[in-house]
């Protein structure tokens, strides 16, 4: 399963997207640890909020850096997102 332009992703019950300062990082715990994001990843699952679909963000995170050409970094961060259980998708 892939993730397509109208799905609408957002963060798993599992997950919790959470800004751990000791670490200075945003993280996604989950019951048996947590995952360390790097900056990048973590923009993209802040906006993965089951509001917004793949097109929104991708506009939204280019908008934000004020620039283009971002959708297949978020595309494939999402497939990887979503492979991982991170993420579920909607239509």
């Amino acid at each position: 399963m892939s993730i397509q332009a109208t799905s609408v992703p957002q963060l798993s019950p599992t997950y919790r997207l959470q800004w751990e300062e000791a670490q200075n990082m945003f993280v996604l715990l989950y019951p048996e640890g947590l995952i360390e994001l790097n900056q990048s990843s973590a923009e993209i699952l802040q906006v993965c909020d089951g509001k917004n679909n793949v097109t929104d963000i991708v506009s939204a995170l280019e908008k934000k850096f004020d620039t283009t050409g971002l959708e297949n970094d978020i595309n494939n961060f999402l497939n990887t997102a979503l492979g991982n259980g991170w993420i579920t998708q909607s239509a």
